[in-house]
């Protein structure tokens, strides 16, 4: 009996171990297992038949996607990878770097990116297309019934965007903002505070009236903002409307984004072998 115990002992712990890492739900032949369930649970901290819906869905995208065949040239990867970097104030070099450091390979990240990009295809060509503008009346109501999400009025600002083809002609022109400088671009802008992206609200808030920005890398160009006046604040809905349009089109298109995955699901071939 002493000889069969040890036999015994490594025969569950095989199957234990198998179990751990067996295949769990089956969607249309793309497999998720127990780890990967565990994984998304622990990561997300997410509870179990939540980080389950969270795989099926991943699955069921990646299976329109191939479906769609959705092609996206290097030229488009390489923009997008200028733009995000140009937003975070850092060079693709600075970027492999941090990925590097936080152990990342660029590869995995372009390999990440580009099915990002193909997601987004997807939802404009697939998805977006199914929900039809608000009407005045329609974002007027929505407003009234969340004005809780408005509460803040926007501030009006008056800018001069500077476009520069190098660092050293915005320099110049910074250095003379009086004399034309070849190959400078400058532009009058009132806008809204709402209708800006947060990192150049932050670097207009972070700026003095009268005075410039610093110099940011788009990609396609150096620019900087000249501060002219930061405005007075408005309220009311007019102030307001390309917020309550904005936020409107956001909340329909995360339904349309969730109702065309339900009809997947409810038309995909799932089978759950272990929870």
């Amino acid at each position: 009996m002493k000889k069969i115990l040890p036999f015994l002992l490594f025969s569950l712990i095989s199957i234990q171990a198998q179990v751990i890492d067996a295949v769990a739900i089956d969607v249309e032949g793309e497999a998720i297992t127990t780890l990967e369930i565990q994984a998304v649970q622990q990561k997300m901290n997410m509870s179990k038949q939540a980080a389950v819906e969270a795989l099926i869905q991943d699955r069921l995208e990646k299976s329109a996607l191939k479906k769609a065949n959705i092609e996206i040239s290097h030229e488009e990867i390489q923009a997008k990878v200028q733009s995000i970097a140009s937003a975070k104030g850092m060079s693709q070099a600075q970027m492999k770097n941090v990925l590097a450091q936080k152990g990342l390979t660029w590869e995995s990240y372009i390999k990440q990116l580009t099915m990002e990009i193909k997601k987004e295809h997807f939802f404009r060509e697939y998805i977006a297309k199914s929900v039809t503008p608000p009407s005045e009346a329609e974002l007027k109501l929505y407003y009234e019934t969340h004005k809780e999400k408005f509460s803040s009025a926007p501030l009006q600002m008056s800018l001069v965007l500077y476009l520069a083809p190098t660092v050293e002609k915005i320099k110049e022109a910074i250095a003379n903002p009086m004399r034309p400088v070849e190959g400078v671009q400058k532009k009058n802008i009132l806008a809204n505070s709402n209708e800006m992206s947060p990192q150049l609200l932050e670097l207009i808030q972070k700026t003095a009236v009268n005075s410039f920005t610093p110099p940011v890398n788009t990609g396609k160009g150096i620019i900087s903002y000249f501060v002219k006046s930061k405005g007075q604040q408005q309220g009311g809905f007019e102030a307001v409307k390309n917020s309550v349009a904005n936020m409107w089109m956001q909340e329909q298109r995360i339904q349309a984004g969730q109702d065309f995955f339900n009809k997947l699901k409810s038309n995909a071939n799932i089978r759950v072998i272990r929870l």
